[in-house]
């Protein structure tokens, strides 16, 4: 697992590779759609009231 709050950046190369900040990078077989839903049921769950810039609201993935 890894702690969404350390993740910079997710890239689609073809492969999905997700760079934290600090520097580290992990190839992943979760695609782009996956990891966004991810953190954002974990942020739901986990109490937090935003999510991270540039993630859709449920109501603009509908």
């Amino acid at each position: 697992m890894l702690n969404s709050d350390m993740i910079e950046t997710v890239e689609v190369t073809p492969d999905t590779v997700v760079r934290l900040i600090n520097g580290h990078r992990y190839v992943v077989t979760e695609s782009l759609d996956d990891i966004r839903e991810a953190m954002i049921d974990f942020r739901k769950r986990a109490g937090y009231t935003c999510i991270p810039s540039g993630m859709p609201l449920e109501s603009e993935n509908s």
